[in-house]
């Protein structure tokens, strides 16, 4: 089995409040949802099954905001037309403080 941090890793962008939600600890989030179109099942294709690396974004200005996390399980729920990720471990933080839930620095 791979390390964590020789898998494939899917980056994404992603809002504040749910960055905030997936890094607090107790985690709040668990699942990052995604629409289920063609350019996200693509997107999926090209990482593979999982275990494999989320790589979120939040923001586009230096120091962004980011965060490695492992995705353990993809749902596709096509009654929802959504992609259900769920989230295992977090690897890395850069630029955010836990503790407080706002970037560092």
């Amino acid at each position: 089995m791979p390390s964590n941090y020789s898998r494939p890793t899917l980056v994404v962008n992603i809002q504040r409040e749910f960055f905030a939600a997936i890094l607090a600890r107790p985690t709040r989030k668990r699942i990052e949802y995604r629409e289920m179109s063609d350019y996200w099942l693509r997107r999926l294709q090209k990482v593979g099954p999982p275990p494999f690396n989320l790589r979120l974004l939040n923001g586009m200005l230096p120091p962004v905001p980011e965060a490695t996390v492992e995705v353990v399980r993809v749902e596709k729920d096509r009654a929802q037309g959504e992609l259900r990720l769920h989230l295992g471990r977090v690897l890395e933080v850069k630029h955010w403080d836990r503790e407080r839930e706002c970037p560092s620095g």
